[in-house]
């Protein structure tokens, strides 16, 4: 069945979302199988409908299917007019008009071409305009989807290949997002906003692998400043445990807690945030915890950074698994967040251990106080190197 009649097949307008399309593949997919209907044509409608939901199920694939269907429809416009085809007839039968009728026909090849560009100049913009949107709603697979589409129809456009430099530079793939902006600039050399973020990007000196000669240094100096780190936080672990404790300990409301525990945990935290960042093992809290612009023309997204801390203020657990679940769907897992919450959880997991009355309520609620205070002190460790 021809590429063009997908989405009939599906029964489905192009605006359909991927839930729609998924959830109608299904539908139809259990009317039409062999096995099931009697139909003597069930077998090449399940094939079709299979081949259907293989294009339009895949962003990328269902991006250049879009794009390939309207330079169709832009061609399918610029044949030949009903004027062009009488001036042929005319050729055929008076000679004396062949020149005009092979000027007519040189005329209309160069329409065809014409429109051949403007249907590619439109359907790279509606793709452009699908990925920025996509970028917006953080689906970072979409995007990389519809700009790859963008880049079969034109290989050098800026836009597509800043567009996945943001992807790669949120995905923490910071070297392929240089390399994707040093092309953006190539095609675009004028465009002020592209040098920033590659210049921003290129200052980092967590953007390439540092000397070989210095790679010794910097891991004795990464493991001091992370036991120090660990000592800190042990030691006000240790000064909680044996300090003073109050008749009510810990309770499931904020209000019961003790002075050691509202003081310790927040403390603890912002102690590790700070070893964390100064050791070199966080990467940069403005690339990590700050999301990328999704592209020109587009809103901002909501920092990361303030959407976990908020998460966290509600519940600790929560937000990481939550965290965990969206960035795996899109390819995007920091090794910083993830290293965040890793050292978030042991600190809860220790006031626990030496919390004498209900170790239940640190151990759930505890991250609430540690994980912004981590936070805090990547932000402010990140500043000072700066």
């Amino acid at each position: 069945m021809a590429a063009q009649d997908h989405y009939q097949v599906l029964g489905l307008t192009n605006k359909a979302t991927p839930e729609e399309v998924k959830r109608r593949f299904r539908e139809l997919a259990r009317r039409w199988h062999p096995d099931v209907s009697k139909s003597d044509d069930a077998s090449e409608r399940f094939k079709a409908i299979n081949e259907a939901y293989r294009v339009l199920g895949d962003p990328e694939r269902r991006a250049h299917y879009d794009a390939e269907i309207e330079l169709a429809r832009m061609r399918r416009t610029s044949t030949a007019s009903p004027r062009a085809k009488g001036s042929a007839r005319t050729s055929s039968t008076n000679p004396s008009a062949a020149n005009a009728s092979e000027r007519s026909g040189s005329s209309g090849a160069s329409a065809r071409r014409a429109a051949d560009q403007s249907a590619r100049t439109y359907a790279i913009g509606r793709l452009l305009q699908d990925a920025q949107a996509a970028m917006a709603g953080m689906r970072l697979n979409e995007a990389a989807g519809f700009c790859r589409a963008v880049l079969e129809l034109d290989r050098r456009n800026a836009g597509a290949l800043e567009i996945l430099g943001d992807i790669h530079r949120y995905r923490g793939h910071l070297d392929q997002a240089l390399a994707y902006y040093t092309m953006a600039i190539q095609t675009d050399p004028t465009n002020a906003r592209l040098r920033a973020k590659f210049e921003r990007l290129a200052a980092e000196p967590f953007g390439a692998a540092p000397p070989r000669a210095a790679t010794s240094g910097a891991m004795a100096r990464q493991a001091v400043v992370l036991m120090v780190g660990v000592l800190a936080v042990g030691l006000i672990v240790v000064l909680n445990s044996i300090g003073p404790k109050t008749e009510g300990g810990v309770g499931w409301a904020i209000w019961d807690w003790s002075p050691g525990i509202l003081l310790g945990l927040p403390a603890a935290g912002f102690v590790a945030g700070l070893a964390g960042a100064w050791s070199g093992y966080l990467g940069p809290a403005r690339h990590e915890l700050l999301m990328p612009a999704p592209g020109a023309g587009s809103r901002s997204a909501v920092p990361m950074g303030l959407i976990l801390i908020m998460l966290s203020l509600v519940c600790f657990w929560i937000s990481g698994i939550l965290y965990l679940a969206a960035a795996a769907a899109q390819d995007a897992v920091s090794r910083s967040i993830v290293f965040a919450f890793m050292a978030c959880g042991a600190i809860v997991a220790l006031f626990a251990l030496v919390s004498d009355v209900n170790w239940g309520a640190t151990a759930l609620l505890g991250g609430n106080l540690a994980f912004p205070a981590y936070v805090a002190g990547w932000i402010a460790a990140d500043g000072g190197r700066r």
